[in-house]
């Protein structure tokens, strides 16, 4: 059976940690609550208060290992541990996280240097807390790969030479009529070196909302000594519906681009975020410019966006474990939003077990009808829940140590997403 409240064993270890540790917050004392000590976590570490965010996430995980939150409380751990410097804990509990969460849409949302910190532990090395050595090492790192670029870069300047010769070697062995054909090459050559085309991005990476538009600002610039026309793509996924156009007019493609020497010009990228796309998603998008003259002569730049969305997740328990025939069983549905942007209309139906006979319902605006309670909730702002209660009387022909469990459906009119979720069961018992 699982539960979200702390049971009998777990408050004589909470207190067994208070006595040894008088300073932790009288709040332990109490009955803790999975959702709740997430909201902590995750307000603190919105104000940058790791070690806080920390002992929050601990306290989660510690008295409810089984929380239907573990895959956000283990990301936002991971993330508090590297922000702190705990390199250990961060990559250890990333590990976690992709183990048990292999399938989650939310490792796209994971930053590169959290798992590089986990294959690093995987592979057996040793996280350390000391951010000299840890410096001093990265210094020794760097250097050394300064060497290898160097000792590369001479064995390239040596090979270029080299072939530079053979071929000077080559074109004096070469008879006249050759000559003709290797001045035409060297001409065909020459003039695809000659053709530069400079891609600038805009800086900065501001997130787009999912099913939004954005718009990221370029500069083209003709680097070469002649005039050129270049053929002009975004060559990504048909559902970022990503085209070029230009500031100066108000709508049309632009495919085509001509620059005299030096001339700059300036091209929107706009581009449509997939609605689907979860809180953090990380996509690059590649502007492409190819040569009118030569096709085989490209330039490429990528631009990276990120997708912002509400993250929305359910918590529902019933107010006692165990309950009698007759007896009214009375669940707490915790809505929380872990995401970057308000959720807006969330529709959260609950289907009510056969076994249960709706009584009231509280918390939001609903409607009642046929063993479903529908309630509406037209904005969830990041961090916060929203708490929904249902009373239910237990039908008399329940059979004893019947699991009644609430399923919890919420669907995202904004983003037109529906997620489903399981209540904690209420046990009919003899009275």
């Amino acid at each position: 059976m699982r539960s979200r409240t702390v049971t009998a064993f777990t408050m004589a270890l909470l207190t067994g940690f208070l006595v040894l540790f008088p300073g932790a917050p009288p709040s332990l004392a109490t009955e803790l609550d999975d959702s709740s000590l997430y909201v902590e976590a995750f307000n603190a570490f919105q104000k940058k208060d790791y070690l806080l965010t920390i002992d929050k996430v601990s306290q989660l995980t510690q008295f409810f290992p089984d929380s239907p939150l573990r895959d956000i409380t283990l990301l936002l751990l991971a993330r508090a541990g590297l922000k702190s410097g705990d390199n250990a804990l961060a990559a250890k509990t990333i590990t976690q996280f992709t183990t048990e969460f292999s399938e989650s849409p939310l490792k796209t949302s994971v930053e590169d240097e959290l798992l590089t910190l986990g294959a690093r532990q995987n592979k057996g090395e040793k996280m350390s807390l000391d951010k000299t050595l840890r410096a001093a090492a990265q210094k020794v790192r760097n250097d050394q790969l300064a060497v290898e670029r160097a000792i590369a870069l001479k064995a390239e300047q040596e090979r270029l030479a080299r072939e530079r010769a053979e071929r000077e070697r080559i074109a004096r062995d070469k008879a006249e009529a050759e000559r003709k054909e290797r001045e035409r090459v060297a001409a065909i050559k020459a003039a695809k070196e000659a053709i530069k085309l400079v891609i600038g991005v805009s800086s900065g990476n501001r997130p787009i909302e999912a099913g939004g538009t954005g718009q990221i600002p370029l500069e083209l610039i003709n680097r070469g000594t002649k005039r050129e026309e270049f053929l002009l793509s975004v060559p990504v996924s048909k559902e970022y519906a990503a085209l070029l156009t230009s500031p100066e007019k108000s709508a049309g493609q632009m495919e085509r681009l001509t620059l005299a020497p030096g001339e700059k010009h300036k091209v929107n990228l706009t581009f449509r975020m997939p609605s689907d796309r979860v809180d953090g998603f990380k996509a690059l998008l590649q502007i492409k410019a190819v040569s009118a003259t030569y096709n085989d002569v490209t330039f490429s730049k990528e631009a990276a966006v990120t997708a912002s969305a509400p993250l929305v997740r359910v918590v529902a328990k019933p107010q006692t474990a165990r309950v009698a025939r007759g007896e009214t069983a009375k669940y707490r549905i915790s809505v929380l939003n872990a995401g970057s942007l308000t959720a807006q209309g969330l529709s959260v139906r609950v289907i009510i077990p056969s076994e249960l006979d709706f009584v009231d319902a509280s918390g939001a605006d609903f409607r009642q009808a046929a063993g479903i309670v529908t309630f509406r909730v037209d904005a969830l702002e990041t961090g916060h829940l929203k708490e929904l209660r249902i009373s239910a009387t237990v039908r008399e022909s329940v059979v004893e140590k019947q699991e009644m469990r609430l399923q919890v459906e919420v669907i995202n009119g904004q983003l037109q997403r529906k997620e489903i979720f399981t209540s904690s069961p209420a046990v009919v018992h003899t009275k």
